[in-house]
């Protein structure tokens, strides 16, 4: 190979062991978020049990998989909601909550509120509904089974988290750019060497 040949493959090899470095900066990063998250998870969850308040977690995230707060909230968008204080949910508030509907009991849901009915300090029954539904949900959702109120929306996190539930998947993310670090020093080291042979 010529001299040239040569200088475009270290650049190239440089290049790429940048880039994989930098994803897996990326990758450790977003564990040590997720770290942090998941502690307040679990503290906020030991609390409420040890208090006997059996609250919803104070975070939680769920991935949408229906066509109700289309163009607000797309199918395979990840939210994030948080729980508020008592009864701190009012109209316009995008909500998840237990589903007491024929068709959907027991299931999360996320519609916008628009219209709250005081029932207590504590408590009120809301009226929620999808932005892309025709009508409002049948049944009215009181304070209790509300899980939170949305605050952020990561569009499209759905289909990573498909990806990366599968345990290969996720183990092919973490070992081909570490991989690709290893190889790319295990090359850097024998250039160094032959280098030092050269000299000697």
């Amino acid at each position: 190979m010529t001299d040239s040949a040569d200088n475009l493959m270290e650049k190239l090899q440089y290049y790429s062991y940048f880039v994989t470095r930098a994803f897996l900066l990326a990758v450790f990063g977003l564990l040590i978020i997720l770290a942090i998250l998941l502690a307040i998870y679990f503290g906020d969850l030991f609390i409420n049990v040890k208090s006997g308040n059996y609250n919803s977690p104070i975070f939680n995230g769920y991935v949408i998989v229906s066509q109700s707060m289309v163009p607000t909230i797309n199918i395979n968008d990840a939210i994030v909601v948080k729980r508020e204080g008592e009864d701190k949910y009012d109209i316009g508030d995008i909500i998840s909550f237990y589903s007491t509907e024929y068709a959907q009991e027991g299931m999360v849901i996320t519609h916008r509120v628009i219209k709250k009915d005081k029932v207590s300090n504590t408590s009120s029954n809301y009226m929620t509904k999808g932005d892309n539904n025709r009508t409002a949900d049948h049944k009215l959702t009181p304070t209790s089974n509300i899980y939170g109120k949305v605050y952020f929306i990561i569009p499209k996190l759905g289909y990573i988290q498909s990806f990366l539930s599968n345990p290969l998947h996720f183990a092919l993310c973490i070992l081909i750019p570490a991989g690709t670090v290893i190889i790319y020093d295990i090359i850097r080291i024998k250039k160094a060497f032959k280098k030092e042979g050269k000299k000697c």
